[in-house]
């Protein structure tokens, strides 16, 4: 049976959390000519957690031989969205060469299906191989799980990174100390080109997660906060073993929603925190001091840049949306499929249906973007995506997970971003910088 109530809590990927939490100790000036040690092998437990309970652990192995270091990490996340539960092992693999140059990269993702991926680095750059595709990505660019090495040999980090679990997404990341035995870790996305013009805090400027970490007297992690309020902490391998209830991810990453909202077809929120608010249908906002008001209702147009004129797309839209819904079946143990994967997916959650109305929409050129931000459920902002379209001469809302054209009313949008894994990081960064919300 079809619900109403598909609500979608999205997986927080512990990848941007241990760009940070991996970060390790006292600079070590190297010395001219000195040639580059054979590290010791090493292992390391930690325990993450989300609105106080745990969701997972991640387990740790630097193994060094005369011709480098290969770097193994394995994270198990065990978590319940809304009462279904859901179980992901990812493990990474990364060799190096003793001057710490990555060489290879191979990524595996265990849940209901198996995925992998690989980057090679040659001659002109890294060449990755996935669901999503044969890529290039700078040879300059380290995965994000070997930054911790290169922090612990230089004393910080600056540089491009990319994330394996995270379709090899590229970014720019930086790590520095802060104080004694503490550092602040920060990765940036670029900006969309084609995302729709907001404030340019919104969509112009690139989008950025952070983190702080505290470092123990062995100079590595024992404790990891990122923006988001997923918390690592280092455990031993015993404590990694014992068994932990799961918790509700949907729940854990909510915004309570206090007051009570008004009958009227148009109705006034308000939001709290550092905000830069997309001008999408389906919503109008202001600045006020610390946050933003916004009007939400499907009748609103919004304010994107209008699109070329032409003929009017609303019932191809319309019909696209129906064939989406009618296909997939709302299934929140099904992960968020890749945009490729998504086109043809039956099962899945918010992301899956935004994605694959978006790929549907891509196809009969009906130029479309997805937003991601939340969803009005009950007393509470539940994390949500959706879509927006241009007919021709109007953009309007697509909510492919409930059926509805134009959607709105209920939706509240954070950022405008492509149909891909680096939009989809960007958009969840925006994410974090709400911190209550209520009815006015």
């Amino acid at each position: 049976m079809r619900t109403g109530s598909l609500r979608c809590g999205l997986v927080r990927w512990t990848s941007v959390v241990f760009l940070a939490a991996c970060a390790a100790g006292t600079p070590r000036p190297p010395g001219a000519g000195d040639a580059p040690e054979i590290g010791r092998d090493a292992a390391r437990d930690y325990a993450i957690w989300l609105g106080g309970a745990q969701v997972g652990t991640a387990h740790e192995v630097e193994r060094w031989s005369a011709s480098g270091v290969v770097v193994q990490r394995t994270e198990a996340m065990r978590f319940l969205r809304g009462d279904v539960p859901v179980a992901i092992t990812t493990a990474i693999e990364i060799t190096a060469d003793l001057a710490l140059a990555p060489s290879r990269v191979t990524w595996t993702e265990r849940a209901r299906e198996v995925r992998r991926g690989e980057a090679v680095r040659g001659a002109a750059g890294w060449t990755v191989t996935d669901d999503a595709g044969v890529r290039r990505l700078p040879a300059a660019a380290v995965p994000a799980e070997l930054a911790p090495y290169l922090v612990r040999r230089d004393g910080r980090f600056a540089g491009q990174v990319f994330l394996p679990a995270r379709g090899f997404v590229a970014g720019t990341g930086r790590i520095e100390p802060v104080a004694p035995r503490r550092l602040i870790a920060r990765l940036a996305f670029p900006a969309d080109p084609a995302a729709a013009p907001a404030p340019p805090a919104a969509t112009g400027a690139a989008a950025t997660a952070e983190a702080t970490i505290d470092l123990g007297d062995d100079a590595m992690p024992v404790r990891v906060v990122d923006g988001e309020g997923v918390i690592a902490t280092r455990i031993t391998a015993a404590e990694a073993a014992i068994p932990f209830a799961p918790v509700d991810l949907i729940a854990a990453t909510a915004i309570p929603l206090t007051g009570a909202a008004t009958g009227a077809a148009a109705r006034r929120l308000v939001l709290d925190g550092d905000l830069a608010i997309p001008p999408v249908p389906g919503q109008r906002s202001w600045p006020i001091p610390d946050g933003a008001e916004l009007e939400l209702s499907a009748r609103l147009r919004g304010g994107l840049p209008l699109g070329a004129p032409g003929p009017d797309r609303t019932r191809d839209i319309i019909s696209l949306v129906a064939r989406v819904h009618g296909r997939i079946a709302p299934d929140l143990a099904a992960l968020p499929a890749s945009a490729r994967a998504a086109a043809a997916a039956t099962t899945g959650d918010c992301t899956t249906f935004a994605l694959a109305y978006a790929a549907l929409a891509g196809d009969r050129g009906i130029p479309t973007r997805v937003v991601t931000g939340f969803r009005v459920d009950g007393d509470r902002l539940v994390r949500h995506r959706w879509a927006v379209s241009w007919t021709g001469g109007a953009w309007i809302a697509v909510d492919a997970a409930f059926g509805a054209v134009p959607a709105g009313g209920d939706l509240v949008g954070l950022a405008v971003h492509a149909a891909d894994d680096v939009g989809l990081v960007a958009g969840e960064a925006a994410l974090t910088h709400v911190r209550a919300a209520a009815w006015k």
